[in-house]
């Protein structure tokens, strides 16, 4: 688990556990694994009021 602090633009929060990290399948994936299954870029959901953001641009 990193130790970087994630915040909601929308809404301030801060709470780790109500901030889920999700594949974000709307972009191309970065990479293919050594089994063929594709490795997308992620992005947060806040738990509190579902706002959306990408991780690469926090």
């Amino acid at each position: 688990m990193s130790s970087r602090i994630f915040r909601c633009p929308n809404c301030g929060n801060e709470e780790r556990r109500k901030i889920k990290e999700v594949e974000d399948k709307s972009l191309k994936p970065l990479y293919y694994s050594m089994q063929g299954t594709p490795v997308y870029p992620k992005k947060l959901i806040c738990g509190k009021c579902n706002h959306e953001w990408s991780k690469t641009t926090y």
